[in-house]
């Protein structure tokens, strides 16, 4: 038998042929689109539930610890941020917990090469919706005669304008917050949720953790916005880098605009 018979006949054996090759001439005109979906390995509900239980109790565990030591070390600022970083920290050590105890590796998580060249005007156009929302909302608040409460955390670290605490907010909100609540929220949280009670239901219930988990009333509305637009970046793209960019931008833009309001 000649090698072009044998050919056309292992054709007729696998009529996906002509399907997956199609697919590799989509893949290598449009590098974001792969001919298969990356398996998505993900947590049983016991390790799920024993996730959440344990984000709440770092936030619990450092927000009493906190209150503690202002009573006994009246330095606000100070333990403000060493609050913020300790959350970082404890996140990206139940990270590695998790990654050490199950064996996972960093693609299992939604960490997996994409072009972000490709991704950008998508992550532009999202952003620009979020900051149509998020004006949207501030102007209806203000008009209410609303506004965050002068206890709020978030305006205490936000509103310093020092080149020390800029700095240390950009490193906070602009990197560190990004890629680990990406990794845990959208990687780890929404992947798991996803397996189990579908995509879009997933999709909500993980915004909504997201933006509760914060404690900030007020900021529940667009931060679940940011939370499913961040969800949706992460579904198209099927990696983390797209949702880290938004993140990353929202938090960056956020921050000089309140350093600038605060000088």
């Amino acid at each position: 038998m000649d090698e072009e018979t044998e050919s056309n006949i292992k054709e007729k054996i696998n009529p996906d042929t002509d399907k997956k090759n199609n697919l590799d001439v989509n893949e290598r005109t449009n590098p974001s689109i792969s001919w298969f979906e990356p398996p998505q390995r993900r947590l049983n509900w016991v390790d799920l539930v024993a996730v959440l239980g344990g984000i709440v109790g770092i936030y619990l565990i450092l927000a009493l610890g906190t209150i503690w030591l202002m009573k006994r070390w009246p330095n606000e600022q100070v333990l403000l941020y060493l609050n913020a970083f300790l959350t970082q920290l404890s996140f990206a050590l139940l990270i590695w917990f998790l990654k050490t105890v199950r064996r996972w590796q960093w693609p299992d998580f939604g960490w997996r090469t994409v072009s972000l060249r490709r991704a950008l005007p998508k992550i532009l156009g999202i952003y620009g919706v979020t900051w149509i929302v998020n004006i949207s909302y501030a102007l209806f608040l203000y008009q209410h005669g609303m506004s965050p409460p002068a206890t709020d955390v978030y305006t205490k670290l936000l509103g310093q304008s020092s080149g020390l605490t800029l700095l240390l907010n950009l490193l906070l909100a602009g990197v560190l917050a990004p890629v680990i609540e990406e990794t845990l929220f959208r990687g780890l949280i929404f992947g798991s949720l996803r397996a189990y009670c579908g995509k879009w239901t997933a999709t909500v219930i993980s915004a909504a953790i997201f933006s509760g988990l914060h404690f900030q009333a007020y900021g529940f509305l667009p931060r679940f916005i940011l939370g499913i637009a961040l969800v949706y970046l992460f579904d198209k793209y099927k990696s983390l880098y797209p949702s880290v960019a938004l993140h990353s931008l929202n938090n960056i833009v956020a921050t000089l605009l309140a350093s600038k309001l605060a000088g």
